[in-house]
């Protein structure tokens, strides 16, 4: 996490590193993401991005961080207006990924995906924000899901992200259409629904 020289710059300052951060992570991949791009367009000297940041890799992980708080959020609103069915909210929140990349997010969500898929994180665990069973209920419909333990509820939430986040991927790396994408994540979200023993 950034350092406490971070989160005490005005909002301007630091909402600029920011934008400077996402612009470089969006442009190339996180390997080849260069620190002196980003202190170039945050207009800020380079021994400042150490007093605000560790290493590139801190300053990665604030930007993945924020954009699972905003998953987070999206998510939460998604199973409102879905009235708490998680396979529907599911579905929207899959959409909204696909669309963000279509409207110029593509190579920094690609990138975020990477990372996330290569660490086997869910943007529920990563956020750990599950919390109790009466907690989730508040966006969660589960009296049709077979939740026997507190703990069931989060494998079975990095169940359904890991299917999303690797169908999305597929599409976002053009391996299959859209509309194949919205077909086998469909076809997967009913598997899980009704489960696999006759």
């Amino acid at each position: 996490m950034p350092k406490e020289t971070f989160f005490n710059l005005k909002e301007a300052k630091r909402d600029k590193i920011e934008k400077a951060l996402i612009n470089e992570f969006s442009r190339v991949s996180f390997e080849q993401a260069s620190i002196s791009n980003i202190v170039a367009e945050a207009e800020i000297p380079r021994g400042s991005f150490y007093q605000y940041f560790e290493d590139k890799e801190d300053a990665i992980k604030y930007v993945i961080e924020k954009f699972i708080r905003i998953e987070h959020k999206k998510m939460n609103q998604f199973l409102i207006d879905s009235n708490k069915d998680i396979f529907e909210a599911i579905f929207k929140f899959y959409n909204y990924m696909i669309e963000s990349t279509e409207n110029g997010s593509f190579r920094l969500i690609k990138n975020i995906f990477q990372e996330l898929r290569k660490n086997n994180i869910s943007i529920f665990e990563a956020q750990n924000e599950i919390g109790s069973k009466e907690e989730v209920n508040k966006f969660i419909n589960t009296d049709n899901l077979n939740i026997e333990q507190e703990e069931d509820l989060k494998y079975f939430m990095k169940i359904l992200t890991t299917i999303t986040r690797t169908v999305a991927s597929e599409v976002i790396n053009k391996k299959i259409t859209r509309e194949e994408g919205e077909k086998a994540l469909r076809r997967q979200l009913e598997i899980v629904k009704n489960g696999m023993r006759k």
